[in-house]
């Protein structure tokens, strides 16, 4: 069943008084419970297809829907991890992330939501930084608030542009592997969350990733969605073979992941790719 369709997809915009198509023609199908993996040059519409899935900007021509219906507006189903943040800077790093689960869980005390803020915010690291404002913090302690507050919304579908970029290596491997438990549906007894928090046990999220790192779009993704541009377009749709659970340090060392970076790699710099 498809969670996701886009059919066609162009979006123009001017810039500068100029009229600038950044996608064109964009089709594909993103099925319930697939983790996909977005990459491409700079330029080539990624963050445009992001905020088109997440009803920041309206198509120019063609089709996005989520469950067959067409995206109008953001809406309670998704949640959404940019590149810059995103943080309210009046609120604190608590309140941020508070308020990201009150948009989706209306019903929740707010104590609960208080309560699984907190538990968030502990696994990304920042549970000493919660009374903080944004201005206080460094770049990639922001982000992390950022991908804590959308975790903890545990909404049916991610869409996450680049979220880990500004993040240090160390960090970054920790939340991959934390992201990919949430998507395989982890209980609130993994994750240590409030016990009677409805997190949906053995259910995939949707997720679509933007990323510039072609080995963390291998390791997370079940597809690698290639956009080329300038204006952007699907340049190639592949399968990503590996089973999961994935092992980083035994992956990179098999034939079959050599081949495919190679491929990525390639697909890249297309003639003189072999060569790097």
């Amino acid at each position: 069943m498809n969670k996701i369709e886009v059919e066609n997809l162009t979006v123009r915009y001017k810039d500068g008084g100029r009229a600038f198509t950044a996608l064109e023609n964009v089709s594909f199908a993103v099925e319930e419970g697939q983790f996909v993996g977005v990459i491409g040059s700079s330029g080539c519409g990624k963050s445009t297809l992001l905020s088109v899935l997440g009803g920041l900007r309206p198509p120019s021509s063609g089709r996005a829907a989520v469950n067959g219906d067409p995206i109008s507006g953001p809406g309670p189903g998704w949640s959404m991890v940019f590149q810059h943040y995103s943080l309210f800077p009046w609120m604190t790093v608590l309140d941020n992330v508070t308020y990201g689960i009150r948009q989706v869980k209306k019903g929740l005390a707010r104590g609960e939501m208080v309560r699984l803020a907190e538990s968030f915010l502990e696994k990304v690291g920042l549970d000493g930084f919660k009374r903080k404002f944004p201005e206080q913090l460094s770049g990639g302690m922001r982000q992390r608030a950022a991908i804590a507050r959308s975790l903890a919304m545990d909404t049916e579908i991610l869409l996450m542009d680049e979220p880990f970029g500004a993040v240090d290596a160390k960090n970054r491997t920790y939340l991959q592997e934390l992201l990919l438990k949430l998507w395989e549906g982890a209980g609130p007894d993994e994750l240590v969350v409030p016990l009677d928090y409805p997190v949906a046990r053995g259910k995939r999220k949707t997720i679509i990733f933007v990323t510039h790192d072609i080995d963390e779009a291998i390791l997370m993704s079940d597809r690698i969605i290639m956009l080329t541009g300038s204006p952007g377009k699907v340049y190639k749709d592949i399968h990503v073979p590996f089973a999961r659970p994935r092992k980083r340090a035994v992956l990179i060392q098999t034939p079959e992941y050599t081949r495919l970076r190679n491929e990525l790699f390639a697909l890249f710099f297309n003639d003189f790719g072999s060569d790097i």
